[in-house]
């Protein structure tokens, strides 16, 4: 058996202080998330997307002169707080994709943390370089428990910075370790793609912004009441679609009230 695994980054990179300070205040976690894929399936996969996407965005989609499967709605601009409360087209939609990566053998895949809070507690090129190498050490367990192999494929950084470089490296760095934590199953260094070619990376994006509201709200309900409608529409179907691995580190989150199971 072979994967292929997406992945994207949630969240924000630089420091969080609050949600109101005046310069840090665009997340209070970072991590990487995304999808792992059969072999088989990617294809069916995203040609279920790519459909999904033209039906949930025809609005969208008629009003400017790119071609569907290049023109891309960003996860983070999608799924607001306006849209979750108005659209239930979306909270049906985002539900038989996760179903749909269920059924063809797929999983949602995601890790990362709640950031020091602070500014000068907090390390950027270290959080990068960390929870890459805990995305591909976790798609390593979960093909090796399956005797499988997986590929990589990151969205494409515009930026091109020469940390983040330096901290793909790494990953490849991992492949090749001698130590015991080496990553046995990953076949080929990470990749990277424009995401505006791949509707597979567009799903991956789709899934991190979701994911980045939902960890947020995990960890600082106190700053994003308003962001519990993303817990009670998705937190469950998310969970259900994910590798059991997939989570944030656990220092500083604090436990999040129960709240009642809803259904779009």
């Amino acid at each position: 058996m072979h994967y292929v695994v997406y992945l994207d980054e949630f969240g924000h990179i630089g420091p969080f202080v609050s949600r109101d300070h005046e310069r840090h205040r665009t997340s209070p976690v970072f991590g990487f998330g995304g999808l792992v894929l059969p072999v088989a399936a990617v294809r069916d996969f995203a040609i279920y997307f790519y459909k999904l996407k033209c039906r949930l965005l025809k609005f969208e989609l008629e009003q400017q002169n790119e071609p569907a499967y290049r023109w891309e709605k960003k996860g983070a601009q999608l799924y607001t707080v306006k849209n979750v409360e108005k659209y239930r087209e979306l909270r049906t939609a985002t539900g038989r994709l996760l179903n749909r990566l269920k059924q063809l053998g797929g999983h949602v895949i995601y890790g990362g943390e709640h950031k020091a809070a602070g500014e000068a507690a907090h390390q950027p090129a270290e959080v990068f370089k960390h929870h890459l190498l805990q995305l591909v050490r976790q798609a390593d367990r979960f093909c090796a428990a399956r005797q499988a192999t997986f590929m990589l494929l990151l969205d494409e950084q515009q930026a091109g910075s020469i940390w983040r470089e330096m901290n793909v490296e790494a990953c490849t760095l991992a492949m090749f370790s001698t130590e015991t934590d080496r990553c046995r199953t990953l076949v080929e260094p990470p990749l990277q793609g424009e995401s505006y070619l791949f509707q597979t990376l567009q799903c991956a994006d789709w899934i991190c912004g979701l994911i980045g509201r939902l960890c947020a709200y995990q960890v600082a309900s106190h700053q994003y009441g308003d962001w519990e409608i993303f817990h009670r529409y998705f937190h469950d179907r998310v969970k259900a679609a994910a590798l059991p691995c997939s989570k944030l580190d656990s220092r500083d989150i604090p436990a999040i009230p129960a709240h009642p199971s809803h259904t779009a």
